[in-house]
């Protein structure tokens, strides 16, 4: 009976889901069409990370606090750092680069982040399980290197 309990738990705790991350504010990318990714992500086409945006982006277009934002809020918002939850990691010995992907081989964003944009809530998983298969497997489709020196440290 121990046995049991024991592989119950662990089954648990390693093959359900985990609890989505919590983000700090209710953001609708599917409102946000009309932009660009890299009008918010900074870096997406011109380095190797891209950011989550700050406050100083959110303001270009807001000069009052958007829809679902009390005025208090959003005047906390625009003094401090919003601390998005990132939800999207590349393993430390896998390098990435966006700007390789975006601007070189003309990726759309959706190809790593699914339906990022058609989303009216936080993002609190990864939309898609980046694993050296899923990696691969767009390498081959795309007709990229598939060589271990190009993206692994």
């Amino acid at each position: 009976m121990t046995a049991l309990t024991v592989a119950i738990a662990a089954g648990w705790v390693f093959l359900l889901p985990s609890r989505p991350d919590a983000q700090p504010l209710a953001f609708n990318h599917a409102r946000h069409q009309a932009l660009t990714c890299a009008g918010c992500h900074r870096g997406v086409e011109t380095s190797a990370r891209a950011t989550l945006p700050g406050p100083e982006v959110c303001a270009k277009c807001h000069a009052s606090a958007p829809k679902g934002i009390d005025a208090g809020q959003w005047s906390n918002l625009q003094r401090t750092a919003v601390n998005w939850v990132k939800v999207t990691r590349v393993p430390d010995h896998a390098m990435f680069s966006h700007q390789r992907h975006v601007t070189i081989a003309r990726l759309d964003c959706s190809s790593c982040h699914g339906d990022i944009g058609q989303r009216t809530t936080p993002v609190g998983r990864p939309p898609i399980r980046l694993e050296m298969k899923t990696c691969l497997a767009c390498h081959r489709r795309e007709g990229a290197s598939e060589d271990c020196a190009a993206c692994h440290r």
